[in-house]
């Protein structure tokens, strides 16, 4: 598929069969696999969508803009208006994250929003400098979040506490480097929730340990910021992807 326009996020269900994706037209797109077409076109954000997720049955889709919003789409409806409009942030939404019944929103703001939609709640924790990425542990109790001053901070989502930072002069083992200053850079916990990957603007992969917050490695092979990067969701699979700027996407198995 060859798009006129940046693309900024995708999504793929489950069953591999769909995927949504977003970008730079202000348009959430849904996929459909086997065909090769899109399937749906939602629109309604007011600039740029930085991201979008599904939840689980990929029945919604939700998706963050540089307008401010998060908005959620249900796919199984005729409609193409948003079913919910959450306009907690003050600047523009860098990254979703979905838990369970759980939304995860980082912010340019400086903060990490959960929205609890069974519950009807929303914890707000602030970071400080902006946030470009944020994600949650597979457990549910600890968020990770990538931010603009080299560093990332694991946040208790119980009190809002900070339980480790990594990167930055602030953590151990620091003089490898670890650059995440200019980029919007993504990170991810390993499938057992016992180490921090994070791609950095020089290029590479730094791993630290989640609770010495010690660094255990640094994988090289791209030339470029590492935007993307996922784990492995199996905890008996250890491999990721990653995605650079120097535009080649590796895939890393242990």
């Amino acid at each position: 598929l060859v798009l006129c326009h940046g693309v900024y996020g995708v999504a793929i269900s489950r069953g591999n069969d769909r995927f949504v994706s977003c970008g730079g037209d202000r348009v959430v797109v849904l996929w459909d696999v086997s065909g090769v077409r899109a399937i749906r076109r939602f629109t309604g954000h007011e600039h740029r969508v930085n991201a979008v997720v599904l939840n689980a049955d990929a029945s919604v889709a939700i998706s963050a803009g540089y307008d401010k919003t998060v908005r959620c789409w249900d796919l199984r409806s005729s409609s193409r208006a948003p079913v919910q409009v959450l306009t907690d942030a003050a600047d523009s939404v860098s990254s979703l994250h979905v838990h369970d019944t759980r939304i995860m929103a980082g912010s340019v703001d400086g903060c990490v929003r959960i929205y609890d939609v069974r519950a009807a709640a929303l914890a707000t924790h602030t970071v400080g400098p902006p946030v470009t990425c944020a994600v949650m542990s597979r457990d549910g109790n600890c968020a990770l979040a990538c931010s603009l001053d080299d560093r990332l901070r694991l946040l208790d989502l119980t009190s809002g506490q900070v339980l480790a930072t990594y990167g930055g002069a602030a953590a151990p083992g620091a003089q490898r480097g670890y650059k995440g200053s200019n980029y919007k850079l993504e990170a991810s916990l390993s499938s057992d929730d016992a180490h921090v990957l994070a791609g950095s603007e020089d290029g590479s992969v730094h791993v630290w340990d989640l609770v010495s917050a010690e660094e255990r490695g640094m994988l090289k092979g791209h030339t470029a910021p590492v935007c993307a990067l996922d784990y492995h969701p199996s905890p008996s699979t250890h491999a990721m992807v990653t995605g650079s700027h120097d535009g080649s996407a590796r895939f890393w198995v242990q």
